[in-house]
């Protein structure tokens, strides 16, 4: 399991890195150095780990385990659109605070420089599967397009 762990461990800061170049370029710098902080905690760090770096057959407790990992780091992370959310049933959510808008986008393109691949906007544009107060909607199109107007 150690390797598990030390696996996870460099996981994490490869993206927190790739999202602290993301945020720096939008002038996040205190966003970009605290992104996904609660990834260390060991209510997430172990059942993360256990889940996707462990090699082993998930029991029903570890699938659990990461269930409630999941759903924490959406509610202690404010660049989750899940965090806004108030009714999933009615699609009802509250706007997301620009800044917290950017850091998701940036978090987004996080994924493409770890894999060596630029960003499509149609990857960055999720607003048709996301649940979203309709300022945030607005706000994620301007960003996108931005960034599509950028490549």
């Amino acid at each position: 399991m150690l390797n598990a762990y030390w696996k996870y461990f460099l996981y994490i800061l490869n993206h927190k890195l790739n999202v602290l170049i993301e945020c720096w370029k939008e002038g996040l710098y205190i966003q970009g150095i605290m992104h996904d902080f609660s990834k260390f905690a060991p209510a997430e760090f172990f059942p993360y780990a256990t889940k996707f770096y462990s090699g082993k057959p998930l029991t029903i407790e570890d699938e659990q385990r990461w269930k409630y990992a999941w759903l924490r780091h959406q509610h202690k992370n404010k660049h989750h659109w899940e965090y806004w959310v108030i009714n999933p049933e009615t699609n009802e959510a509250l706007p997301m605070p620009k800044k917290y808008v950017i850091e998701m986008v940036c978090d987004w393109r996080s994924f493409s420089r770890k894999w060596g691949r630029r960003v499509k906007t149609s990857t960055l544009n999720l607003t048709d599967r996301i649940v979203v107060h309709p300022d945030t909607k607005k706000e994620l199109e301007l960003l996108t397009s931005r960034h599509q107007s950028k490549d």
